[in-house]
């Protein structure tokens, strides 16, 4: 047992019922990340204030990501330029709700998320009929276009403020597989906090940035192809990737 899980566990607990209620399909996401020898401690400060998602009685959830790309890289490409606007498609499993959802989230150019999502069966996969209809008409790429999937999986803490509507969320444990090849991002934290708008004032960023950490950008899909395609174009990343460098190695 890794030694934050001990402070996981002391955490009330809330149901997926519960943060259903809380879903923020449309949001502000503020990213962070951080050494994980940090969250024991933020863990501790931040149990006053936020509740845990709890199923089957576990409370670090896996998820399994399969994203979809073209040949050209476009929706990286599209990262990596800067451009406001852009998209991504994904197949999400909850692992322990056994749940999956084909997803195109989009971030817009006044910087908010908006995810639209719907469920899928056991038996449907991207190319199952219905699927495709969903992709086709909602995501500016077709689904004829995919050429590459990348899989990304990793581990969550998601919180829930116990008086407001904000969520947040702790990823660890983030592997990346794509073309044969495999990236683990060891002692990572990447932290998420969720609003219908951003406030300073949120006990999550004053949490963090009482442990001298600042909000920042980190996306799991582009440096999860940086990290297996060294052929991308990355110039527009390099802040970003000495940012990581430092918080995982000073």
């Amino acid at each position: 047992m890794k030694l934050f899980q001990k402070h996981i566990d002391t955490f009330t607990p809330t149901s997926l019922d519960e943060m259903n209620e809380i879903k923020l399909l449309n949001r502000n996401d503020t990213k962070y990340i951080f050494h994980e020898r940090k969250l024991p401690t933020i863990l501790e400060d931040l149990k006053a204030y936020y509740k845990v998602l709890e199923v089957e009685g576990i409370r670090l959830l896996k998820y399994e990501n399969q994203y979809f790309e073209t040949e050209d890289f476009s929706c990286y490409q599209n990262h990596q330029r800067g451009r406001l606007s852009r998209t991504k498609i994904r197949i999400r499993k909850y692992v322990e709700s056994d749940l999956s959802f084909i997803e195109i989230k989009t971030k817009t150019n006044k910087s908010r998320t908006v995810k639209n999502r719907i469920p899928m069966t056991t038996e449907e996969h991207i190319r199952s009929p219905r699927i495709v209809d969903f992709v086709n008409k909602n995501a500016p790429i077709q689904v004829d276009e995919f050429a590459h999937e990348l899989q990304i999986d990793f581990q969550r803490i998601t919180l829930a403020h116990k008086e407001l509507k904000d969520r947040c969320t702790l990823d660890l444990n983030l592997c990346a597989r794509w073309n044969g090849k495999e990236h683990h991002f060891e002692n990572l934290v990447i932290a998420e906090l969720k609003q219908d708008r951003f406030k300073h004032a949120s006990e999550f960023n004053l949490i963090l940035k009482k442990h001298k950490i600042y909000s920042g950008s980190f996306s799991k899909y582009c440096f999860s192809f940086l990290s297996l395609n060294h052929q991308l174009k990355r110039n527009n990343f390099k802040p970003n990737l000495r940012h990581l460098e430092k918080t995982l190695y000073d």
